[in-house]
């Protein structure tokens, strides 16, 4: 049986208050990748049957880009690296907490989804935007599907999650393994 879907705006919009509620940064394009991120690992970790939402990323410049999610905080920002606040998330500095919170509750999200995500943003949210760019870029579902174009070609490629899972999870098991 597949875990309940949600929405990716709603999955963007709690991780860019999680990552504000643990005194990270956050920007248009480290949504992007914590995104990206969350969805490849909470395949691991619930099965390749799993995902936390519908959509694909792809395979754009700076690395995996969901489009609905660049969309919706484009212009937030003067570019993808500018920082966002906690007003762009429709909350402030001081219910940051009670946000996410109201936000997984929304998703009708368990404590263990909620553990995964969380490890994620630790994970991943304490990079650069440039580290996190470069991780992508040296990883094969985002490479596979660059290949044949130019450094700054444009391209609307999707990544498929079967090769999110299958890297990610061949990473995880040869981590288990002492590899």
């Amino acid at each position: 049986m597949t875990k309940e879907m949600r929405d990716i705006k709603d999955v963007a919009r709690y991780l860019g208050v999680s990552l504000l509620s643990k005194g990270l940064s956050v920007s248009p394009l480290k949504i992007q990748k914590i995104l990206y991120y969350t969805q490849s690992w909470y395949m691991v970790f619930f099965g390749r049957e799993n995902t936390l939402f519908a959509e694909n990323p792809q395979a754009w410049v700076n690395g995996p880009v969901y489009p609905a999610v660049y969309y919706e905080y484009k212009d937030k920002t003067d570019d993808m690296c500018g920082h966002l606040h906690a007003k762009d998330f429709g909350c402030t500095d001081e219910n940051l907490a009670e946000e996410a919170e109201a936000l997984a509750q929304k998703m009708h999200l368990t404590k263990d989804e909620i553990e995964c995500i969380d490890s994620v943003v630790m994970l991943y949210g304490s990079k650069s935007q440039n580290q996190l760019i470069f991780l992508t870029h040296v990883e094969s579902p985002w490479a596979d599907q660059r290949k044949g174009l130019s450094p700054f070609d444009y391209s609307q490629r999707e990544i498929s999650l079967d090769s999110m899972y299958n890297y990610y999870k061949a990473r995880h098991d040869r981590v288990r393994n002492g590899q």
